[in-house]
């Protein structure tokens, strides 16, 4: 048996106008015409480089939903993006802030769920698909770690031994910082629930499990930002859990060979914003159009 019969690519031939767009977008090239001119799958020798990438592109871009592949319905996809979306999208990057201040209570569990669901989309490189999420949405529970980490990485600083970006300035600022913006506590920011994205990064592709990693991580803080909820991307606190504190790490049942550079924690807004900042940033863009070269 094949690798391509793994795929159960199917074509509705009562629906399939031979239009060529799911060969035209095919990057793994193994999507092809019979005879007849509908699209058929080539055999191949594995997924990846050598064969299909899994991406489902050819199921996606049929205008017709004639085409089917691993066993997704066309009918259960969503539909595309209106147009309308570009500007409320825009809204929703400016006026997203960190947030580090949080009520006491969990999350809707539904909301939880809609965003997860909605993270297995997440690009990857190579469309590897090995991201891991960690998702703690007890507050009780994050409290849990929350005691060991704290009390271990106030014990360590009363030692002057930090993480490797801290020292005695740094922390006593954020130590000032639980005063007001942080909440009593300059960790987590009393964040009810957190986000751990985490991929195995080892041998020549460790570089890209770490871009996988802080894509995901940005995804998911712009998704619960869309459902009103409130972000803060922490790497101090992943500092410390990997660092300082290996016990609360284990706690979260990450293998130690997996990448956790940024930890997001996420809840309830105590403080909304009443409008978005206006930063200018343009000495920043190195735009190059036809404007730029007359010029």
């Amino acid at each position: 048996m094949g690798m391509e019969t793994r795929t159960h690519f199917k074509v509705d031939k009562t629906k399939c106008i031979k239009c060529g767009k799911c060969r035209n977008v095919c990057s793994g090239m193994v999507i092809d015409y019979n005879k007849d001119g509908y699209p058929y799958m080539k055999s191949f020798e594995r997924f990846g480089w050598r064969g299909c990438w899994r991406c489902q592109h050819c199921l996606a871009v049929c205008p017709r939903g004639a085409i089917s592949i691993f066993d997704k319905d066309p009918d259960d996809s969503l539909p595309p993006v209106p147009k309308e979306m570009g500007q409320y999208t825009e809204q929703l990057i400016t006026n997203r802030r960190s947030c580090r201040r949080f009520l006491d209570k969990n999350v809707d569990p539904q909301i939880i769920d809609h965003i997860l669901n909605a993270m297995q989309a997440a690009p990857t490189g190579g469309n590897s698909c090995n991201v891991e999420y960690t998702v703690i949405d007890d507050k009780e529970r994050v409290k849990e770690i929350w005691k060991i980490a704290y009390a271990t990485m106030e014990a360590k600083a009363k030692k002057h031994e930090y993480t490797h970006s801290f020292s005695d300035f740094f922390y006593g600022k954020m130590k000032e910082s639980e005063k007001t913006v942080r909440k009593d506590d300059l960790l987590f920011c009393g964040a009810p629930h957190l986000f751990i994205a985490h991929e195995k990064c080892t041998g020549k592709w460790a570089e890209d499990s770490k871009v996988n990693c802080n894509v995901a991580t940005t995804y998911f803080e712009l998704l619960c930002n869309a459902y009103g909820l409130g972000t803060t991307i922490m790497s101090y606190p992943a500092e410390v859990l990997n660092e300082l504190v290996p016990a609360a790490r284990k706690m979260l049942n990450i293998p130690e060979d997996h990448y956790t550079k940024l930890i997001v924690g996420f809840g309830y807004p105590e403080i909304t914003y009443a409008r978005g900042v206006q930063k200018e940033r343009k000495n920043k863009i190195h735009r190059y159009s036809s404007e730029t070269s007359q010029r």
